[in-house]
């Protein structure tokens, strides 16, 4: 199950199943998750595993709700880098920049590579879209921001922070 990509939009999270109870059914989960099957992707139970792919927006509500049957993680995200016109030459210091990618509602941050010309910050894919939409006209130290998404499997590595 793990193996194979998580669509887009969604988020998978692993539910280790506490030792002693009976293994619930993919049914058990989808009525623990509360939520409404459109919202619900994938569903698999392996030993003492489940895994559940949720719809990145109840993705909280579902956790909550998963962590009654043991120790629930999100296991897969998708990352996407964002390039910025600014950078060292432009006076954005590593501060700036997270305070301007806060201001636009960014989330958690992957990678950040900050070189003079311009940056490269890693973002969660369901909130790529609106983060260059709010930093299109904003302007930093005189500069235009100038955001590019950069298409899937582009850009200088993964942009997912794995520290």
């Amino acid at each position: 199950m793990s193996e194979t990509p998580v669509k887009p939009g969604f988020v998978r999270l692993a539910v280790t199943l506490a030792p002693g109870r009976p293994l619930p059914t993919p049914g058990d989960l989808v009525k623990l998750c509360g939520v409404d099957c459109e919202h619900i992707g994938a569903i698999a139970v392996e030993r003492r595993l489940a895994t559940v792919e949720v719809a990145v927006e109840v993705s909280k509500t579902v956790r909550d709700a998963l962590a009654r049957l043991g120790f629930t993680q999100v296991v897969d995200w998708h990352w996407r880098w964002l390039r910025l016109a600014l950078g060292r030459n432009h006076g954005l210091t590593l501060g700036q920049l997270k305070k301007l990618l806060s201001a636009a509602d960014a989330g958690r941050l992957g990678k950040i590579n900050l070189n003079n010309t311009h940056s490269m910050v890693g973002i969660q894919d369901y909130r790529i879209a609106a983060v260059v939409a709010k930093l299109a006209t904003a302007k930093l130290n005189g500069y235009a921001v100038r955001p590019e998404e950069l298409p899937a499997g582009t850009g200088p590595g993964s942009p997912a922070y794995e520290g």
